[in-house]
């Protein structure tokens, strides 16, 4: 900050204009057209010139039209010297807090006192246009919003737009939806994006996005309607997204189970109907706090309503109150002595018919079938619960199995009975009395008893055993009591492998899992084990993620697959590769994934081989086996002072590795950036590039430069130190911190330092109407743009100065140096008011700081 500049008792002179016909003419020189942003700091650069005779020239540039306070001082003078032929001007924009568009103001020049035969030429005027501010367009926000489910048809959801601070223009904002808990907004909204036109002079506008009625079964859908961007010049404000959550809807409706088989003797049966699940596991979907209801219509198909069944609802119609998911159709079987084949008839559910949010899914309809029935002694068969699904019994956990049933369908009178055996299904000559007793036996049925169990004691042992398969069978040529035997009459079942025959797999919890660094390269170390028992091929799966490492660090695939023969223990070397980086802290997690029986005879669900114990590892990357990753420790910018007291000084910027796994070079090099990089040489400083080495186990060390003492005016010289590379591929350069920014601060005055010419120190006097020309001179360093603010105050009246607006024209403004420019000039013209004064005594004062100018 330069000091106050106080020049007391200044003698103001008087240009007095002479009486020849010399003559001459004012206009502006160069650009008449400016456009400068509303800020405090934006200054308006004019130049006027003169063309004519050496004469004295006083002139005013005046703003046109009304004042309206854009301008710290609308009105600047113009004071040429006889061998001046031209002067520049400084127009200060005043920063208010008004939203305003493009304004434009024109600035005359116009002389002060024309009867010296001075005129004013073309260009006479200028323009200056001050841009759009204080968001003279508006701040574009999401105002409200209101959103109701669909119940059956699409919804029309109604979104404000609310612009607040300035209306002026016509501003477009894009939109789009973007999903949170779906796959695309299309398919539920529409548009899934689009443009808002807001008009000049509208604070608000409104648009719809449609909710469609798709007729799919959804829970909540949670959509955010943002805005994109805007165009017009108009900005978005923190408001710029809405959420829109449909509620769940659109229930499902569906029987329970597509076919029922029952006897003829079931009587009252049930048919369920659910609403909110896909299928009987899912979770509820849908809406379920609402009363729904559908129709629904019986078919016969064999079976005769009213004679072989009676559907017992009062109406063919079922509804469902609020919460409430399940109910049933109720339907009776009329049980007769007639013999007779298998009836059927059928329910179905009536899309067209449903009342409420509730969608019609499979299965939508039941087929009911009533057994052949009226066999009077009956007829015995297996159940066919038995035939459908395989029937297998785990020795391990069972040793009296009760899973084969006998049924008697048809009558049930008198006692029967039927012989039946088991028997290996393969060519084993192995008793099947070692493994489940009794292998034969009879079955009998008393009067009026319709099933009967065949318990099965399972001999449980100690022995490693693959898994049985046997054959049960009715024998038709033994039934008594006038029964018959009809299918199915036989089966197969089995015993499951047992005592872990295939064996159980494992980490091996006594010897350890590590990360091995060797001559010929580094490996995973993995130790696996086999318990129980070792008949079969086994394959091990298992998946490795090495987290935070570049894929493909392995030379083996990312799944390794162990093959276990008859061993009790494999030890796995999985090799890294030589190239592969592993950065430190970085971790392998190893888990044992999966196992695959090679080979297994009956093929059915086995319970071995499995896992037991440790089934993962995680082996952390430390430092001594981890490869560098190598950067500065910051980003942070570098301020270095040119040293004062002695020649040079050193600059170290400290590098770090992340890992000392062997020897690394790093290249690195200077860049000087900025406009004022050509000045940096190798007078500033050197060297502009080298080499840093680590040795293997380092961790820091530092690239270091000198900087270089000279008496030469500098601004800030900015450059860029950047690591380029490293020497070989298991080292690299940490992201984000390849780079420091160097600033070599200015120095020795760049700027420079100002004072009043030797002949504007006055004293000076000056009369009313009368004009001064004062000249402010730089010295030093002429290398950055410096503005000077300067008003006039009196100190007539008092000890403290008080600033002059009204008694002079140009009392108050900047003046601003360009890099180069040593000199300028301060116009004053004492205004004409008719008041009688008294002497003033004016004082100047400067004050510079950088600016932004037009």
């Amino acid at each position: 900050m330069l000091p106050v500049l106080l020049l007391p008792g200044l003698i103001l002179a008087l240009f007095i204009p002479g009486t020849t016909s010399a003559s001459a003419t004012l206009k502006f020189l160069e650009e008449t057209v400016k456009v400068v942003n509303e800020s405090s700091d934006s200054v308006i650069r004019l130049t006027v010139g003169k063309e004519g005779d050496p004469i004295n020239v006083t002139a005013l540039v005046r703003l046109e039209g009304e004042d309206t306070g854009d301008f710290i001082d609308p009105v600047r003078p113009v004071i040429l010297t006889a061998n001046e032929s031209s002067k520049i001007i400084f127009i200060s924009v005043k920063d208010d807090n008004l939203p305003e568009a493009d304004e434009t103001f024109t600035f005359t020049l116009e002389i002060q006192d024309s009867s010296n035969g001075v005129t004013v030429g073309q260009p006479n005027k200028a323009s200056i246009t001050i841009l759009s501010n204080d968001n003279a367009f508006g701040i574009i926000s999401f105002n409200s919003v209101i959103v109701t489910e669909p119940r059956g048809r699409n919804l029309s959801v109604p979104l404000t737009l609310v612009r607040q601070k300035g209306t002026y223009g016509t501003v477009t904002v894009s939109f789009e939806v973007v999903t949170v808990n779906t796959i695309r907004a299309s398919d539920d909204l529409s548009p899934d994006r689009g443009n808002i036109t807001i008009l000049v002079g509208q604070s608000s506008a409104q648009f719809s996005i449609v909710i469609k009625d798709d007729q799919d079964p959804e829970g909540d859908e949670v959509f955010l309607v943002k805005l994109t961007e805007v165009a017009g010049g108009a900005l978005l404000g923190n408001a710029s997204s809405v959420q829109l959550r449909i509620l769940r809807n659109d229930s499902p409706l569906r029987f329970s189970l597509t076919f029922l088989t029952v006897p003829e003797s079931a009587g009252v049966i049930a048919l369920n109907i659910t609403r909110g699940q896909m299928n009987e596991e899912d979770p509820l979907v849908g809406s379920f706090d609402t009363q729904i209801s559908i129709d629904y219509m019986v078919v016969q198909a064999g079976a005769t309503l009213g004679l072989d069944f009676v559907d017992l609802q009062p109406t063919r119609t079922v509804t469902f109150a609020p919460f409430v998911n399940k109910t049933s159709l109720l339907f009776n079987i009329s049980d007769d002595e007639d013999p007779e084949i298998a009836e059927s008839f059928q329910v179905k559910l009536l899309k067209d018919t449903i009342r409420g949010d509730a969608v019609l899914v499979l299965p939508s309809e039941v087929h009911v079938t009533i057994e052949p029935n009226d066999k009077a002694f009956g007829v015995l068969s297996l159940s066919s619960s038995v035939v459908i699904q395989p029937v297998i019994i785990d020795e391990d956990l069972t040793s009296r199995f009760e899973g084969i049933v006998i049924v008697r369908n048809g009558g049930s009178f008198g006692n029967v009975s039927v012989n039946w055996t088991i028997s290996r299904n393969s060519s084993s000559s192995v008793p099947v009395s070692e493994d489940l007793r009794p292998d034969m036996g009879t079955v009998t049925f008393a009067a009026g008893q319709v099933t009967a169990v065949i318990p099965l004691n399972i001999v449980d042992d100690d022995v490693p055993e693959e898994a049985v398969a046997f054959v049960f069978k009715l024998l038709p040529d033994s039934v008594t009591g006038n029964a018959e035997v009809d299918e199915p009459m036989k089966m197969v079942f089995y015993i499951q492998d047992s005592d872990d025959v295939y064996g159980f797999f494992q980490f091996d919890s006594k010897k350890e899992q590590t990360i091995q660094s060797q001559p010929e390269g580094r490996y995973l170390s993995l130790n696996l084990l086999r318990g129980g028992g070792t008949l079969g091929a086994v394959t091990v799966s298992a998946p490795i993620d090495p987290a935070r490492a570049k894929d493909q660090i392995l030379n083996v695939s990312r799944t390794v697959n162990i093959v276990f023969s008859s061993e009790r223990e494999i030890h796995v070397m999985l090799p890294i590769r030589n190239d592969a980086f592993l950065q430190n802290g970085a971790h392998f997690f190893i888990k044992l994934d999966s196992l695959e029986l090679v080979d297994i005879k009956p093929s059915i669900q086995s319970r071995s081989p499995r896992f037991a114990g440790p089934l993962n590892v995680t082996l952390t990357i430390t430092s001594d086996i981890a490869n560098g990753e190598i950067g500065f420790i910051t980003n942070n910018t570098v301020e270095v002072f040119e040293p004062e007291h002695s020649n040079s000084t050193v600059v170290s910027l400290p590098l770090h590795r992340d890992g000392t796994d062997g020897k690394a070079e790093v290249f690195w090099s200077l860049h000087p950036i900025g406009p004022n990089s050509k000045d940096v040489t190798a007078n500033d400083l050197r060297p502009f590039n080298g080499t840093v080495i680590f040795l293997s186990g380092q961790s820091n060390a530092s690239i270091n430069f000198t900087v270089f003492a000279d008496d030469i005016p500098e601004v800030n010289e900015t450059f860029v130190c950047l690591c380029l590379r490293t020497n070989v591929e298991n080292q690299i350069l940490k992201s984000g911190f390849t780079s420091r920014e160097i600033v070599i601060i200015e120095n020795d005055v760049p700027g420079g330092v100002f004072e009043f010419a030797e002949s504007s120190k006055g004293p000076f006097i000056i009369e009313e109407g009368g004009s001064l020309d004062l000249r402010l001179v730089r010295t030093q360093g002429l290398l950055l743009k410096i503005f000077l603010d300067y008003s006039v105050v009196s100190l007539q009246q008092s000890d403290s100065a008080s600033v002059i607006t009204s008694e002079f024209a140009g009392s108050v403004g900047p003046v601003f140096f360009n890099p180069g420019e040593k000199e300028l000039s301060i116009g004053l013209i004492a205004n004409k008011d008719g008041i009688p004064e008294v002497r003033y005594v004016l004082f100047y004062y400067c004050l510079p700081c950088f600016l932004s100018t037009a």
